[in-house]
């Protein structure tokens, strides 16, 4: 697919980026449905994982959007379209940590934001010619965060990874098994 989405004008210098694709034979306005669809139980490693990771302390939420728990989280719809979904967040690195508030325009706050101390994350959802593409892309405001998220990075990236390719399963499986779907 071309790179002309809104991830490039979004975020176009990255430090960090990963891709994944899959093909997706379902019309696009229900793959893009189904990503905001799909639950932590279609997505069984993660959901496992979370659970066995919080010793039990943490809410089952299998029935529950996995999207839907990012954007609570912190990360902010950026872009919407028939064909790309982006979503992002600014994180500070420093005290206190975690996800930034945007100031609205939340897309334009985001592409602006330079505040040393923080990293930028986006990533999209892009439907296109029986494909489902996504891809993160990470920027660190200042060096010193460019080598800190850098070694952060290495421990992640595998297992972000394998969350990545399970997500694109998990919607494609909703999507192909959505009525009115084409084989």
């Amino acid at each position: 697919m071309a790179q002309d989405g809104a991830l490039d004008r979004l975020l176009p210098r990255w430090d960090h980026r990963e891709r994944h694709e899959i093909a997706a034979r379902a019309p696009r306005e229900q793959v893009l449905r189904a990503v905001d669809e799909t639950r932590w139980k279609d997505l069984p490693l993660f959901h496992a994982l979370l659970l066995i990771g919080s010793l039990g302390t943490r809410r089952d939420k299998a029935h529950e959007p996995f999207l839907g728990s990012m954007t609570g989280g912190g990360f902010t719809e950026l872009h919407r379209d028939e064909r790309q979904l982006v979503v992002g967040a600014v994180v500070a690195t420093g005290e206190p940590k975690g996800p930034a508030r945007l100031a609205e325009p939340v897309a334009a706050s985001f592409t602006a934001f330079d505040r040393p101390g923080h990293y930028k994350v986006a990533f999209d959802f892009r439907v296109g010619e029986g494909r489902l593409t996504t891809e993160t892309r990470v920027l660190s405001t200042d060096e010193a965060t460019r080598r800190r998220f850098a070694r952060y990075w290495t421990l992640i990236r595998l297992p972000s990874g394998l969350i990545r390719r399970e997500w694109l399963h998990g919607i494609r499986r909703r999507a192909e098994s959505s009525p009115g779907t084409r084989s």
